[in-house]
């Protein structure tokens, strides 16, 4: 039986410059999607929730990346284990165009394969439990 509490485990995907590589989490948990989430969703005056989709992208990056190999103009490595969002969030900002697309297709395919993996494990194994049909009013 799976567990109901993911494992902290990571994944290296390379990326097609220079040999880096991403280092990222191998799936999200409840709390790095909810705070995923957040960095799109703003709540509008009228108290709904608009999205911004725009951060889509780099929130999703932002979520899963750990730590990756990307180095500056000297040849050094930019350091980024351990930043906080909001500092994760001024370094991709600097980024090269190109580089920044990479990064981010790689988190996004990342992302569909661990999608399509739970898609495909609630079908074989109903681990998780469908939600239920809304019920149809008599009135």
């Amino acid at each position: 039986m799976p567990s109901a509490v993911v494992t902290p485990r990571t994944k290296v995907l390379p990326l097609p410059v220079d040999g880096w590589t991403l280092t990222v989490h191998e799936e999200l948990n409840h709390g790095q999607h909810i705070a995923m989430l957040a960095r799109v969703y703003r709540e509008t005056d009228d108290g709904k929730l608009h999205r911004d989709a725009l951060k889509n992208s780099d929130a999703l990056v932002i979520a899963y990346l750990v730590d990756w190999t990307l180095t500056d103009s000297s040849g050094e490595r930019i350091d980024i284990k351990g930043l906080k969002p909001e500092d994760l969030q001024d370094v991709l900002n600097n980024l090269r165009i190109p580089v920044a697309l990479q990064v981010k297709q790689a988190v996004q395919a990342h992302d569909a394969t661990i999608g399509a993996a739970a898609e495909d494990q609630k079908k074989t194994d109903g681990t998780v439990a469908p939600l239920p049909q809304t019920l149809q009013s008599v009135a």
